[in-house]
């Protein structure tokens, strides 16, 4: 048995998307373990992203961030099943980070038409509905962050 997280973001829940984001989910044989809500303070963002902030080095990025996130309340899951590598499995059925190069067969490709151009013309981060661990390291670290947030 294999454990992953998943984050849905505030535009997939602004849409409506969870019960049908998890459907694709399920459908794969991959169960939420568990789940909650959680409401986004400026640290605990900050601390999720801390390495994309670091790594992308774009200026201002930090304050889209929290443009973004702080006050929201976004869904957290960690989900598991008998994938040896869950993270890869769930990170192919969501697909790629910019919506407009994912497939259709994607849940970003579904559900979401924006782009890195679209956003930086907005000044905001790209809305990709979902974030996922991208291996068993990070999915181990963001599940403590985010279900031992109060």
């Amino acid at each position: 048995m294999s454990t992953t997280f998943i984050m849905l973001k505030p535009d997939a829940m602004a849409k409506g998307l969870e019960n049908e984001i998890l459907a694709v989910f399920q459908k794969e044989g991959i169960d939420v373990l568990r789940s909650k809500s959680v409401k986004i303070d400026e640290a605990l963002i900050l601390k999720h992203y801390e390495e994309v902030i670091q790594r992308v080095d774009i200026p201002g990025f930090a304050d889209r961030l929290k443009r973004e996130f702080v006050g929201q309340t976004v869904r957290i899951f960690e989900l598991h099943s008998d994938h040896e590598h869950i993270y890869e499995k769930v990170r192919q059925l969501i697909g790629p980070t910019e919506p407009v190069k994912a497939g259709p067969d994607t849940i970003r490709g579904r559900f979401s038409t924006d782009s890195y151009d679209q956003a930086k013309r907005e000044d905001r981060p790209v809305r990709n509905l979902i974030h996922a661990s991208d291996s068993e390291e990070s999915a181990a670290r963001e599940i403590a962050l985010w279900f031992n947030h109060n």
